[in-house]
């Protein structure tokens, strides 16, 4: 179940860092609630390759070490993540917020 969305503009035309960016997100706005600790976060990931990078450290390209090193240092504090691939097409949600983002200036973020 979805108890949170968030929705802003890549900054960046390479879809493998934007969506590596999206999981940073994620693990930011989920490690900031009180569902940490009681609660698992799942995040759904749409490219197999950001999948492999994601659970695999020494996947990850070199030009991306700053960022995962932010994301493994909010991993520690976030709890229990898990991390699942999806077929990209199947998810009308995701889509819907990447459009809305586009030309979104300022991050959206919203969880209930």
């Amino acid at each position: 179940m979805a108890k949170g969305i968030f929705s802003d503009a890549a900054g960046t035309n390479v879809t493998k860092e934007a969506e590596i960016e999206v999981v940073k997100i994620a693990l930011e706005v989920f490690e900031s609630t009180s569902w940490k600790c009681s609660n698992s976060l799942v995040i759904e990931v749409g490219s197999a390759m950001v999948f492999s990078w994601c659970i695999s450290k020494g996947l990850r390209p070199w030009s991306l070490q700053a960022i995962f090193l932010e994301i493994e240092s909010t991993k520690r504090k976030a709890g229990s993540i898990v991390f699942s691939l999806v077929d990209r097409n199947g998810n009308d949600m995701a889509f819907s917020l990447a459009l809305a983002g586009v030309n979104r200036t300022q991050l959206f973020k919203v969880w209930w």
